[in-house]
Protein backbone atom coordinates (compact mmCIF):
# COMPACT_ATOMS: atom_id res chain seq x y z
CA UNK A 1 0.00 0.00 0.00
CA UNK A 2 2.21 3.24 -1.17
CA UNK A 3 2.01 6.13 0.61
CA UNK A 4 1.51 9.91 0.11
CA UNK A 5 4.50 12.18 1.28
CA UNK A 6 3.84 15.67 2.79
CA UNK A 7 6.64 18.30 3.27
CA UNK A 8 6.19 21.10 5.39
CA UNK A 9 7.73 23.85 5.77
CA UNK A 10 8.76 27.64 7.31
CA UNK A 11 6.21 27.95 10.18
CA UNK A 12 6.89 28.16 14.40
CA UNK A 13 8.02 25.21 16.01
CA UNK A 14 6.33 23.55 18.30
CA UNK A 15 7.57 21.80 21.16
CA UNK A 16 7.64 18.00 21.81
CA UNK A 17 6.17 17.78 25.05
CA UNK A 18 2.55 19.25 23.94
CA UNK A 19 2.82 16.28 21.12
CA UNK A 20 3.12 13.62 24.13
CA UNK A 21 1.24 15.65 26.17
CA UNK A 22 -2.04 14.68 23.81
CA UNK A 23 -0.83 11.20 23.60
CA UNK A 24 -1.18 10.76 27.25
CA UNK A 25 -4.35 12.31 27.66
CA UNK A 26 -5.75 9.96 24.52
CA UNK A 27 -6.11 12.35 22.02
CA UNK A 28 -6.26 11.16 18.63
CA UNK A 29 -3.70 12.10 16.24
CA UNK A 30 -5.51 10.47 13.12
CA UNK A 31 -8.05 12.13 11.23
CA UNK A 32 -10.29 10.52 8.26
CA UNK A 33 -8.07 12.18 6.00
CA UNK A 34 -4.35 12.60 4.97
CA UNK A 35 -4.86 15.87 6.22
CA UNK A 36 -4.14 14.57 10.51
CA UNK A 37 -1.19 15.92 12.02
CA UNK A 38 -1.53 19.45 11.35
CA UNK A 39 1.33 21.15 13.05
CA UNK A 40 4.05 23.67 13.08
CA UNK A 41 7.50 22.91 11.31
CA UNK A 42 11.13 24.19 12.45
CA UNK A 43 13.21 26.11 9.11
CA UNK A 44 15.99 24.00 10.02
CA UNK A 45 14.37 20.03 9.42
CA UNK A 46 13.54 18.88 6.19
CA UNK A 47 12.22 15.17 6.05
CA UNK A 48 10.01 13.18 3.92
CA UNK A 49 7.72 9.76 4.56
CA UNK A 50 6.63 6.66 2.93
CA UNK A 51 4.67 4.08 4.20
CA UNK A 52 4.20 0.41 2.19
CA UNK A 53 1.74 -0.88 4.79
CA UNK A 54 0.03 -4.52 4.77
CA UNK A 55 -3.01 -5.11 3.05
CA UNK A 56 -4.58 -7.30 5.87
CA UNK A 57 -3.19 -9.06 9.26
CA UNK A 58 -4.63 -12.04 10.92
CA UNK A 59 -7.50 -11.93 13.79
CA UNK A 60 -5.03 -13.10 16.58
CA UNK A 61 -2.25 -14.22 14.12
CA UNK A 62 1.02 -13.01 14.36
CA UNK A 63 2.18 -10.10 12.99
CA UNK A 64 2.71 -8.73 8.66
CA UNK A 65 5.72 -7.05 7.96
CA UNK A 66 6.22 -3.66 6.26
CA UNK A 67 8.00 -0.89 5.66
CA UNK A 68 8.53 3.24 6.41
CA UNK A 69 10.85 5.02 4.38
CA UNK A 70 12.63 8.22 5.79
CA UNK A 71 14.02 10.51 3.46
CA UNK A 72 16.08 12.94 4.84
CA UNK A 73 15.62 15.95 2.56
CA UNK A 74 17.91 18.56 4.17
CA UNK A 75 21.89 19.01 4.49
CA UNK A 76 22.31 18.33 7.20
CA UNK A 77 22.30 14.57 9.45
CA UNK A 78 18.89 14.12 11.29
CA UNK A 79 17.75 12.34 13.94
CA UNK A 80 13.90 11.54 13.61
CA UNK A 81 11.12 9.61 15.30
CA UNK A 82 8.21 7.94 14.19
CA UNK A 83 4.96 8.68 15.96
CA UNK A 84 2.39 6.00 15.53
CA UNK A 85 -1.18 5.23 15.90
CA UNK A 86 -3.86 2.72 15.39
CA UNK A 87 -7.73 3.75 15.55
CA UNK A 88 -9.94 0.40 15.59
CA UNK A 89 -13.80 0.20 16.56
CA UNK A 90 -14.95 0.23 19.86
CA UNK A 91 -14.98 -2.70 22.12
CA UNK A 92 -11.03 -3.37 21.32
CA UNK A 93 -9.79 -5.28 24.09
CA UNK A 94 -6.22 -4.14 25.87
CA UNK A 95 -2.88 -5.98 24.11
CA UNK A 96 -5.01 -6.04 20.90
CA UNK A 97 -2.36 -4.18 19.00
CA UNK A 98 1.57 -4.86 18.71
CA UNK A 99 3.74 -2.91 16.46
CA UNK A 100 7.30 -3.68 16.12
CA UNK A 101 10.52 -2.18 14.59
CA UNK A 102 14.16 -2.77 13.74
CA UNK A 103 16.36 -0.29 14.88
CA UNK A 104 18.82 0.15 12.05
CA UNK A 105 21.56 1.30 14.43
CA UNK A 106 21.99 -2.09 15.89
CA UNK A 107 19.62 -4.11 13.53
CA UNK A 108 17.70 -5.87 16.86
CA UNK A 109 13.39 -6.04 16.55
CA UNK A 110 12.34 -3.54 19.33
CA UNK A 111 8.67 -3.09 20.60
CA UNK A 112 6.97 0.13 20.43
CA UNK A 113 5.39 0.52 23.54
CA UNK A 114 1.91 1.56 23.00
CA UNK A 115 -0.75 3.23 25.27
CA UNK A 116 -4.60 2.31 25.01
CA UNK A 117 -6.82 4.42 25.00
CA UNK A 118 -10.65 2.65 25.03
CA UNK A 119 -14.09 4.83 23.94
CA UNK A 120 -17.19 5.26 23.30
CA UNK A 121 -16.81 5.08 19.42
CA UNK A 122 -13.49 4.02 19.06
CA UNK A 123 -10.15 2.92 20.81
CA UNK A 124 -6.68 3.90 19.69
CA UNK A 125 -3.51 2.38 20.80
CA UNK A 126 -0.50 5.64 20.58
CA UNK A 127 3.14 5.05 20.61
CA UNK A 128 6.23 6.18 19.20
CA UNK A 129 9.57 4.49 17.88
CA UNK A 130 13.16 5.41 19.40
CA UNK A 131 15.31 7.90 17.57
CA UNK A 132 16.25 6.87 13.77
CA UNK A 133 19.43 8.76 12.44
CA UNK A 134 19.43 9.46 8.85
CA UNK A 135 22.36 11.33 6.72
CA UNK A 136 21.41 14.33 4.56
CA UNK A 137 19.97 13.20 1.23
CA UNK A 138 20.00 10.37 2.54
CA UNK A 139 17.01 7.29 3.01
CA UNK A 140 16.33 4.50 5.62
CA UNK A 141 14.06 2.19 5.16
CA UNK A 142 12.46 0.75 8.26
CA UNK A 143 11.42 -3.25 8.33
CA UNK A 144 8.27 -3.24 10.68
CA UNK A 145 6.13 -5.17 11.44
CA UNK A 146 2.52 -4.63 13.21
CA UNK A 147 -0.30 -7.48 14.46
CA UNK A 148 -3.96 -8.11 16.34
CA UNK A 149 -2.95 -11.14 18.79
CA UNK A 150 -6.14 -9.97 20.80
CA UNK A 151 -4.02 -10.70 23.68
CA UNK A 152 -0.69 -11.64 25.38
CA UNK A 153 0.53 -15.22 24.90
CA UNK A 154 -1.68 -18.02 26.47
CA UNK A 155 -3.86 -15.27 27.59
CA UNK A 156 -6.06 -14.11 24.80
CA UNK A 157 -8.88 -11.93 24.71
CA UNK A 158 -12.72 -12.79 25.77
CA UNK A 159 -14.43 -10.75 23.25
CA UNK A 160 -14.11 -7.63 21.28
CA UNK A 161 -12.52 -7.08 18.25
CA UNK A 162 -12.69 -4.73 15.16
CA UNK A 163 -12.69 -5.58 11.57
CA UNK A 164 -10.02 -3.25 10.06
CA UNK A 165 -7.30 -1.03 11.49
CA UNK A 166 -6.13 2.30 10.59
CA UNK A 167 -2.84 3.16 10.74
CA UNK A 168 -1.78 6.72 11.02
CA UNK A 169 2.42 7.49 10.51
CA UNK A 170 4.25 10.79 11.51
CA UNK A 171 7.49 11.77 10.61
CA UNK A 172 8.98 13.99 13.47
CA UNK A 173 12.07 15.45 14.99
CA UNK A 174 12.66 14.88 19.11
CA UNK A 175 12.07 17.87 21.11
CA UNK A 176 10.46 19.97 17.76
CA UNK A 177 6.77 18.21 17.62
CA UNK A 178 7.28 18.85 13.61
CA UNK A 179 5.46 17.30 10.93
CA UNK A 180 7.42 16.48 8.47
CA UNK A 181 5.34 13.58 6.68
CA UNK A 182 2.25 11.21 7.43
CA UNK A 183 0.22 8.85 6.37
CA UNK A 184 -2.97 7.12 7.29
CA UNK A 185 -3.12 3.37 6.06
CA UNK A 186 -6.33 1.30 6.17
CA UNK A 187 -5.43 -2.73 6.89
CA UNK A 188 -8.48 -5.16 7.04
CA UNK A 189 -8.59 -7.97 9.22
CA UNK A 190 -9.06 -11.32 8.40
CA UNK A 191 -9.13 -14.78 10.07
CA UNK A 192 -8.80 -18.18 9.75
CA UNK A 193 -11.85 -20.73 10.28
CA UNK A 194 -12.42 -24.20 10.26
CA UNK A 195 -15.05 -26.41 8.55
CA UNK A 196 -16.02 -30.38 8.54
CA UNK A 197 -16.28 -32.34 5.06
CA UNK A 198 -17.91 -35.71 3.97
CA UNK A 199 -19.84 -35.85 7.60
CA UNK A 200 -21.99 -39.00 7.37
CA UNK A 201 -25.60 -38.27 8.16
CA UNK A 202 -26.04 -41.99 10.02
CA UNK A 203 -23.75 -43.46 12.82
CA UNK A 204 -24.63 -46.94 14.67
CA UNK A 205 -24.22 -46.65 18.69
CA UNK A 206 -21.66 -49.01 19.58
CA UNK A 207 -21.07 -50.02 15.64
CA UNK A 208 -18.02 -48.94 13.13
CA UNK A 209 -16.87 -45.72 13.44
CA UNK A 210 -17.77 -42.80 10.86
CA UNK A 211 -15.13 -40.52 8.92
CA UNK A 212 -14.09 -37.52 7.74
CA UNK A 213 -12.23 -34.68 7.15
CA UNK A 214 -11.51 -31.87 9.84
CA UNK A 215 -10.45 -28.65 7.58
CA UNK A 216 -8.48 -25.88 8.76
CA UNK A 217 -8.07 -22.61 6.52
CA UNK A 218 -5.89 -19.78 7.19
CA UNK A 219 -6.17 -17.48 4.10
CA UNK A 220 -4.23 -14.74 5.87
CA UNK A 221 -1.00 -13.16 5.92
CA UNK A 222 -0.15 -13.92 9.67
CA UNK A 223 1.01 -17.38 10.68
CA UNK A 224 -0.97 -18.70 14.14
CA UNK A 225 0.82 -20.01 17.08
CA UNK A 226 -0.57 -21.23 20.51
CA UNK A 227 -3.70 -22.76 18.18
CA UNK A 228 -5.97 -25.28 19.47
CA UNK A 229 -8.44 -26.79 16.49
CA UNK A 230 -11.12 -28.55 18.42
CA UNK A 231 -13.90 -30.93 17.60
CA UNK A 232 -16.54 -31.07 20.65
CA UNK A 233 -18.52 -34.26 20.29
CA UNK A 234 -20.92 -36.26 22.59
CA UNK A 235 -19.66 -37.64 25.71
CA UNK A 236 -19.90 -41.19 24.67
CA UNK A 237 -17.83 -40.79 21.26
CA UNK A 238 -14.64 -41.50 20.72
CA UNK A 239 -12.28 -39.40 18.69
CA UNK A 240 -9.34 -40.64 16.45
CA UNK A 241 -7.03 -38.70 14.11
CA UNK A 242 -5.18 -40.35 11.51
CA UNK A 243 -1.27 -39.26 11.25
CA UNK A 244 1.32 -39.23 8.20
CA UNK A 245 1.85 -43.17 9.04
CA UNK A 246 -1.37 -44.43 8.63
CA UNK A 247 -1.78 -44.95 12.34
CA UNK A 248 -4.75 -43.91 13.77
CA UNK A 249 -4.33 -42.24 17.71
CA UNK A 250 -6.98 -40.90 20.29
CA UNK A 251 -6.76 -37.97 21.51
CA UNK A 252 -7.91 -37.18 25.54
CA UNK A 253 -11.18 -35.66 25.41
CA UNK A 254 -10.99 -32.54 27.54
CA UNK A 255 -13.90 -31.07 29.76
CA UNK A 256 -14.32 -27.28 31.10
CA UNK A 257 -16.16 -28.21 33.64
CA UNK A 258 -19.87 -27.00 33.00
CA UNK A 259 -22.32 -29.29 33.34
CA UNK A 260 -24.07 -30.58 29.91
CA UNK A 261 -20.94 -28.98 27.69
CA UNK A 262 -19.93 -31.50 25.50
CA UNK A 263 -16.18 -32.49 25.66
CA UNK A 264 -13.63 -31.25 22.85
CA UNK A 265 -10.74 -32.92 21.37
CA UNK A 266 -7.51 -30.89 20.63
CA UNK A 267 -6.21 -32.47 16.99
CA UNK A 268 -2.89 -31.56 16.63
CA UNK A 269 -2.80 -30.34 20.59
CA UNK A 270 -3.17 -27.22 22.72
CA UNK A 271 -0.22 -25.65 21.26
CA UNK A 272 -0.71 -26.10 17.47
CA UNK A 273 0.18 -23.63 14.65
CA UNK A 274 -0.90 -22.97 10.68
CA UNK A 275 1.42 -21.00 8.16
CA UNK A 276 -0.04 -18.40 6.55
CA UNK A 277 -1.72 -18.56 3.15
CA UNK A 278 -2.15 -22.91 3.97
CA UNK A 279 -4.79 -25.07 4.80
CA UNK A 280 -4.26 -27.83 6.94
CA UNK A 281 -6.36 -31.28 5.96
CA UNK A 282 -7.35 -33.94 9.10
CA UNK A 283 -8.73 -37.34 8.44
CA UNK A 284 -11.20 -38.04 11.14
CA UNK A 285 -13.55 -40.76 12.81
CA UNK A 286 -15.91 -40.65 15.42
CA UNK A 287 -17.35 -44.09 16.57
CA UNK A 288 -20.26 -43.65 19.09
CA UNK A 289 -20.36 -46.61 22.26
CA UNK A 290 -23.50 -48.41 22.77
CA UNK A 291 -25.03 -46.37 25.28
CA UNK A 292 -25.16 -43.33 23.18
CA UNK A 293 -28.54 -41.90 22.80
CA UNK A 294 -30.49 -42.58 20.00
CA UNK A 295 -31.12 -39.61 17.56
CA UNK A 296 -29.53 -36.71 16.85
CA UNK A 297 -26.36 -35.53 17.79
CA UNK A 298 -23.81 -32.97 16.57
CA UNK A 299 -20.03 -32.46 15.59
CA UNK A 300 -18.75 -28.86 16.60
CA UNK A 301 -15.71 -27.24 14.78
CA UNK A 302 -14.01 -24.65 17.27
CA UNK A 303 -10.74 -22.85 16.94
CA UNK A 304 -8.79 -21.01 19.88
CA UNK A 305 -6.07 -18.63 20.09
CA UNK A 306 -3.68 -17.87 23.09
CA UNK A 307 -5.65 -20.35 25.70
CA UNK A 308 -4.60 -19.79 29.06
CA UNK A 309 -4.91 -22.71 31.57
CA UNK A 310 -8.44 -23.49 31.68
CA UNK A 311 -9.60 -25.05 28.23
CA UNK A 312 -11.17 -23.27 25.76
CA UNK A 313 -10.91 -19.70 27.27
CA UNK A 314 -8.71 -17.14 24.82
CA UNK A 315 -9.58 -15.92 21.40
CA UNK A 316 -12.12 -18.32 20.07
CA UNK A 317 -13.41 -18.68 16.48
CA UNK A 318 -16.48 -21.32 16.14
CA UNK A 319 -18.03 -22.57 12.69
CA UNK A 320 -21.07 -24.59 11.67
CA UNK A 321 -21.16 -27.86 13.35
CA UNK A 322 -22.53 -30.83 11.76
CA UNK A 323 -25.33 -33.40 12.70
CA UNK A 324 -25.05 -37.13 12.86
CA UNK A 325 -28.45 -39.41 13.74
CA UNK A 326 -27.40 -42.36 15.97
CA UNK A 327 -29.32 -45.29 15.38
CA UNK A 328 -29.48 -48.69 16.57
CA UNK A 329 -30.45 -50.66 13.29
CA UNK A 330 -27.35 -51.19 11.41
CA UNK A 331 -29.59 -51.21 8.01
CA UNK A 332 -30.15 -47.65 8.82
CA UNK A 333 -27.03 -46.44 8.74
CA UNK A 334 -24.60 -46.38 5.06
CA UNK A 335 -21.42 -48.32 4.91
CA UNK A 336 -19.88 -45.38 3.83
CA UNK A 337 -19.68 -41.73 3.28
CA UNK A 338 -22.65 -40.97 1.16
CA UNK A 339 -22.51 -39.35 -1.96
CA UNK A 340 -25.42 -36.50 -2.99
CA UNK A 341 -27.97 -37.89 -4.76
CA UNK A 342 -28.65 -36.87 -8.33
CA UNK A 343 -30.50 -33.49 -9.00
CA UNK A 344 -30.36 -32.73 -5.58
CA UNK A 345 -29.64 -29.40 -3.90
CA UNK A 346 -25.58 -28.97 -3.65
CA UNK A 347 -24.55 -29.37 0.10
CA UNK A 348 -23.41 -26.65 2.05
CA UNK A 349 -19.96 -25.73 3.52
CA UNK A 350 -20.19 -22.85 5.92
CA UNK A 351 -22.79 -21.19 4.07
CA UNK A 352 -21.03 -21.71 0.97
CA UNK A 353 -22.83 -23.35 -2.16
CA UNK A 354 -20.14 -26.46 -2.94
CA UNK A 355 -19.47 -28.17 -6.01
CA UNK A 356 -21.78 -31.13 -6.37
CA UNK A 357 -19.69 -32.26 -9.11
CA UNK A 358 -16.63 -32.34 -6.66
CA UNK A 359 -15.21 -35.59 -5.74
CA UNK A 360 -15.46 -37.08 -2.42
CA UNK A 361 -11.97 -36.65 -0.23
CA UNK A 362 -9.55 -39.07 -0.54
CA UNK A 363 -8.37 -40.81 2.18
CA UNK A 364 -5.57 -38.97 3.36
CA UNK A 365 -3.72 -38.40 6.74
CA UNK A 366 -2.83 -34.09 7.35
CA UNK A 367 -1.40 -32.03 4.78
CA UNK A 368 -1.18 -28.94 3.63
CA UNK A 369 -1.51 -27.18 0.67
CA UNK A 370 -1.79 -23.31 -0.72
CA UNK A 371 -5.30 -22.20 -0.60
CA UNK A 372 -6.75 -19.68 -3.70
CA UNK A 373 -5.01 -16.79 -3.64
CA UNK A 374 -8.62 -14.81 -3.89
CA UNK A 375 -9.62 -16.23 -0.59
CA UNK A 376 -11.10 -13.84 1.57
CA UNK A 377 -12.89 -14.57 5.00
CA UNK A 378 -16.27 -12.72 6.33
CA UNK A 379 -15.01 -9.17 8.74
CA UNK A 380 -15.20 -10.38 12.43
CA UNK A 381 -19.12 -10.58 13.61
CA UNK A 382 -20.22 -8.48 16.57
CA UNK A 383 -18.56 -9.72 20.19
CA UNK A 384 -21.48 -12.11 21.87
CA UNK A 385 -20.83 -15.39 24.45
CA UNK A 386 -19.79 -18.45 22.75
CA UNK A 387 -20.96 -21.90 24.11
CA UNK A 388 -20.67 -25.40 22.77
CA UNK A 389 -24.10 -26.65 21.76
CA UNK A 390 -26.06 -28.88 24.04
CA UNK A 391 -28.88 -29.61 22.78
CA UNK A 392 -28.36 -31.35 19.39
CA UNK A 393 -29.57 -30.23 16.00
CA UNK A 394 -32.41 -31.28 14.02
CA UNK A 395 -32.72 -34.70 12.83
CA UNK A 396 -30.81 -35.22 9.48
CA UNK A 397 -32.50 -37.59 6.90
CA UNK A 398 -30.86 -41.08 6.20
CA UNK A 399 -30.39 -39.92 2.76
CA UNK A 400 -28.74 -36.62 3.22
CA UNK A 401 -25.38 -35.58 4.86
CA UNK A 402 -24.78 -33.66 7.37
CA UNK A 403 -25.06 -29.80 7.42
CA UNK A 404 -21.01 -29.61 6.09
CA UNK A 405 -20.99 -32.65 4.19
CA UNK A 406 -20.01 -34.18 1.40
CA UNK A 407 -18.77 -32.31 -1.52
CA UNK A 408 -15.06 -30.98 -0.70
CA UNK A 409 -12.17 -32.53 -2.38
CA UNK A 410 -8.59 -32.28 -0.25
CA UNK A 411 -4.95 -33.40 -0.71
CA UNK A 412 -3.88 -31.75 -4.11
CA UNK A 413 -3.26 -28.32 -4.43
CA UNK A 414 -5.76 -27.50 -6.80
CA UNK A 415 -8.92 -29.25 -5.89
CA UNK A 416 -7.99 -28.01 -2.07
CA UNK A 417 -7.50 -24.49 -3.15
CA UNK A 418 -11.10 -24.97 -5.21
CA UNK A 419 -12.63 -26.16 -2.03
CA UNK A 420 -10.96 -23.23 0.44
CA UNK A 421 -12.78 -20.84 -2.22
CA UNK A 422 -15.84 -22.01 -1.06
CA UNK A 423 -14.77 -20.84 2.28
CA UNK A 424 -14.66 -17.48 0.88
CA UNK A 425 -15.88 -13.70 1.72
CA UNK A 426 -19.22 -14.38 3.88
CA UNK A 427 -18.65 -18.18 4.45
CA UNK A 428 -17.16 -18.54 7.46
CA UNK A 429 -20.15 -17.81 10.13
CA UNK A 430 -17.49 -16.02 13.01
CA UNK A 431 -18.24 -16.05 16.64
CA UNK A 432 -15.12 -14.36 16.69
CA UNK A 433 -13.21 -12.65 19.37
CA UNK A 434 -15.10 -14.41 21.70
CA UNK A 435 -14.59 -16.91 24.84
CA UNK A 436 -16.65 -19.55 26.26
CA UNK A 437 -17.78 -18.02 29.58
CA UNK A 438 -17.91 -20.20 32.89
Amino acid sequence: MSSTTRIRRSRRAVVAAATLGVLALGGSLALPAQTAFAGALHDAYHGALSVQAPAAVGFAGQPVAFTETITNTGTEDTSYTLLLQTTTEAGTPPHAITIDYKDPADGIWKSVPLDFYPGSDEATYNGMTGAIVVAAGKSVKLDMRIGAPMGLPHDGASNGGFHSITLASRLTVPGTGDNLGEQVSAITVDSIGSSLAHVPATAIAGGAPIEFDAVLANPTPSAYTNLGNVLFVDPHATVQVRQADGSWTTPEKVSDGIPDDKPGVYLQGRDSSIDAGKTMVTRVRVSYDATTPLGATSIDPCLFVNEGATPFRGTTTCSQGSTVKVVADPAQAPTQTPAQAPGSAPAQILGNTADKNAKPAADTTTAQVQPAADTKPAAPAAAAPVAVPAAPAPVATDAELAATGSEFDTVKAGTAAAAIAALGAGALLLARRLRRQS
